[in-house]
């Protein structure tokens, strides 16, 4: 069997990074994971080819050499999901569809064309689906029962990459998630029991990137890095001294819930292996909507005491919040620029609440009457998306906070001040770094971003300022520093997109509203004249 593994396209979006993708020459932030690990269980005789379609289209030649074509995505990737199973089909392929995306839309994979459509983790799946594509079966769903044990689980195929188009690489070490958020869909899809790998698992997997000649970021793709407090720290003492060893040659980035503030050896443990980025999830500053949500890990604790006790630990802080919450008060952009501005948090990842299939927050608004079918788009899960179901106060009202917020969070002087501050406030590293050479492309796009925000921008004064000064104060930490600004030319950019798109979107509801209501006038006028 000939396969040919699709990674479709995404949007532009907030992780997307077009601009520093272009900067540094690269084309993709991140490999898929997803299917990496699936190619692992795939028999060994085999013959697989990954395609990123962000980086290039799929060719006749690939068409002619493959019999078998297996996609997924997430939702942004509605797209070329989409496209790429209609095209497979017309083909005469073997079209067979996974995660997350899939995962809510069996049916609408089905429809465009798919073969196979696979819901669950792979490890559990992989038998029947070799069954289904052996017996020529089509047409089917197969759902995984249960949840594997990830210490069974392999090093992903990582030799399938051409790493030369990535930002970074990804390792999952646990699944699953202990909270109950009304809103999230996690739980639905890996369970609230946290499991996780084993650390000989993890470290044959930094070492097969290592082998690769991967020396840059890693991101533990984990919901929840500390799901497993005993669990992550069994890892994370082994991490050290073997990073000790390596001489340092990753920079790590994860994902936790706020309860990480409360463990000093979990900081103190992260901080020695080199993880330099968290992504948190704060949702809101407002205790009332923590609590409507059922967040209580969030409205139980110290907010702004999480945030300073992470950041001193050494780890950049990126916030996740969401806006549109049922019982949120009007100025909500305000308070979470406040909040940004209190804590000198540079990275504030906000969407709209988008609501789905499966959760808590969906069986309720169903219940209620109050879903909105707006269709399928790579929009959903997106900076870019509209709330999906009638919300509690004005649709304008919410977007135009939402727009506003991003303009001011991300004008380059206030950007800039918050980046300097937070780096400012953290502790010199626990170890000291193997000097790497920047490569080529990493020295362009320094050079880009040096000239565009200390040249062009208003802010030119700010950005020489507060880099002579990292130089004295963070001198180990000014590559990352660097990094932040180079980061910050996404963002720039992307503010435009997200006013366009909503402002966009807003007009063709306004347009809808007025052919609604003018075809209602002529109905009813016509009922009228017919009585």
């Amino acid at each position: 069997m000939r396969v040919l593994l699709v990674n479709p396209g995404y949007a532009q979006t907030f992780w997307s990074l077009n601009n520093v993708l272009k900067m540094l020459g690269k084309k993709v932030l991140a490999p898929p994971l997803g299917l990496l690990t699936l190619a692992a269980l795939l028999p060994k005789e085999w013959d697989l080819r990954l395609v990123e379609l962000t980086a290039r289209p799929l060719t006749e030649e690939d068409w002619a050499w493959g019999d078998a074509v297996l996609v997924t995505g997430m939702a942004v990737q509605y797209s070329g999901i989409i496209e790429t199973v209609r095209e497979g089909h017309r083909r005469g392929k073997t079209v067979v569809v996974g995660g997350p995306w899939v995962f809510h839309c069996p049916e609408e994979a089905l429809s465009a064309g798919a073969d196979i459509v696979v819901k669950g983790e792979g490890e559990l799946a992989v038998e029947p689906l070799l069954k289904a594509m052996a017996a020529g079966e089509s047409g089917i769903v197969i759902e995984a029962e249960g949840r594997p044990d990830l210490a069974q689980s392999p090093v992903p195929r990582y030799d399938l990459l051409d790493m030369d188009l990535y930002v970074e690489m990804d390792v999952q070490f646990s699944r699953g998630c202990p909270f109950q958020c009304e809103f999230c869909d996690i739980t639905l899809m890996y369970g609230r029991k946290v499991r996780t790998k084993t650390p000989r698992q993890i470290l044959a997997e930094l070492q097969s990137l290592y082998d690769l000649g991967w020396r840059r970021f890693v991101f533990i793709v984990d919901d929840n890095f500390i799901g497993n407090p005993p669990r992550a720290k069994e890892l994370l003492r082994e991490l050290v001294p073997w990073m000790n060893r390596m001489g340092h040659p990753f920079d790590f980035a994860t994902q936790a819930s706020v309860n990480l503030a409360a463990d000093d050896e979990m900081l103190d443990l992260m901080g020695q292996a080199g993880f330099h980025r968290v992504f948190l999830g704060i949702e809101s500053s407002d205790k009332d909507t923590l609590k409507l949500t059922k967040k209580y890990q969030n409205a139980a604790a110290d907010l702004d005491r999480v945030c300073e006790k992470i950041t001193r630990a050494g780890m950049q802080i990126i916030a996740g919040c969401i806006v549109g919450f049922d019982n949120e008060r009007p100025g909500v952009d305000q308070r979470l620029i406040e909040f940004a501005t209190r804590n000198h948090i540079p990275e504030m990842f906000a969407t709209m609440l988008q609501v789905g299939p499966g959760t808590g927050l969906y069986s309720r608004l169903e219940r209620e009457g109050r879903l909105l079918d707006r269709g399928q788009s790579d929009d959903l899960g997106s900076q870019t998306g509209l709330i999906n179901f009638v919300p509690s106060r004005s649709l304008d009202q919410i977007v135009a906070e939402f727009v506003h917020f991003h303009e001011v969070l991300y004008e380059p002087s206030f950007y800039l001040q918050r980046l300097f501050t937070h780096f400012s406030l953290m502790k010199p590293p626990a170890f000291k770094k193997r000097f790497q050479p920047p490569y080529l492309k990493e020295l362009r796009a320094v050079l880009i971003t040096f000239f565009r925000q200390g040249v062009l921008y208003p802010s030119r004064r700010q950005f020489w300022k507060y880099l002579v000064l990292a130089l004295v104060k963070f001198p180990r930490r000014l590559p990352h520093y660097v990094t932040g600004c180079i980061m910050a030319e996404h963002y720039f950019g992307y503010v435009r997109t997200i006013r366009e798109k909503l402002e966009g979107q807003m007009e063709q509801l306004g347009r809808d509203r007025i052919a609604t209501v003018d075809a209602t006038a002529r109905w009813e006028q016509a009922e009228g004249r017919s009585g």
